[in-house]
């Protein structure tokens, strides 16, 4: 420690005492005691009392290097420090999360087709065209899926689960539980009749009928659609679903 600058940091340290609790103590602002701790500047001589007195040090000491080396700060000190507003650094709180966040990207080299519709009527219902008329993102969790494919929704029946212009992705493969969002295939009376597929909730399905649940039917229609259970082609769940 050649210099008072380091003479006063490693006393302070030692002490356990801030620069603002130094600079509370002494009665000057923060600036001044860095401008000391730095060799930018020095305290006058006739403050090294005070701050030797503070510091718990010998006055030459402090001053110059010479003279009897301070001691251990005694255990009166902390009671000293209470009285004189002298606060004690605190160490830094250690992060609580043993690893760093991580994140999920979107794999850049998958794609999901997109199945082409045809927009029908009453309580939301839609025709898939059996074309695929675009390929979007694949999201996690659907990579190497056989037949998955994606839906873009139309309409304002799904509301405020799914708006206008949203993309829906389907898993033809995972198991459809009561809450789930689903889309269902309804085939028609005849062979030649078009089937017709409804993003809806599922309720329950037993041997006799299929129940869903629209979330925001037009006037005149219900909350609850049922189908009977032999005209039911498919029931495939939604996993995910955003706005591109």
């Amino acid at each position: 420690m050649d210099t008072i600058g380091e003479r006063i940091r490693a006393r302070r340290k030692a002490l356990n005492i801030t620069q603002q609790g130094l600079a509370e103590a002494f009665g000057i602002s923060r600036v001044s005691v860095t401008l000391w701790e730095n060799n930018s500047t020095s305290p006058d001589r006739d403050k090294i009392s005070r701050l030797a007195e503070i510091l718990e040090a010998d006055p030459e000491w402090l001053l110059t290097g010479q003279g009897t080396p301070p001691a251990e700060p005694p255990e009166m000190y902390r009671m000293r420090m209470v009285r004189e507003r002298v606060r004690p650094s605190t160490p830094k709180p250690k992060p609580n999360a043993s690893f760093p966040p991580r994140w999920q990207p979107f794999p850049s080299d998958v794609r999901i087709p997109l199945r082409g519709h045809i927009a029908a009527g009453a309580n939301g219902r839609f025709i898939l065209n059996g074309q695929d008329i675009a390929h979007v993102f694949c999201p996690p969790g659907l990579e190497g899926v056989e037949g998955a494919y994606a839906v873009q929704i139309e309409g304002t029946s799904g509301e405020p689960r799914f708006y206008h212009g949203e993309t829906a992705w389907v898993n033809p493969h995972t198991k459809v539980r009561q809450g789930d969002d689903v889309i269902v295939q309804i085939l028609g009376d005849d062979d030649d009749d078009e089937v017709s597929s409804y993003l809806k909730r599922f309720v329950s399905r037993s041997g006799d009928v299929l129940r869903l649940y629209q979330y925001n039917p037009g006037k005149g229609e219900s909350h609850e659609l049922e189908f009977p259970a032999d005209k039911v082609f498919s029931v495939h769940k939604v996993v995910f679903h955003a706005m591109l």
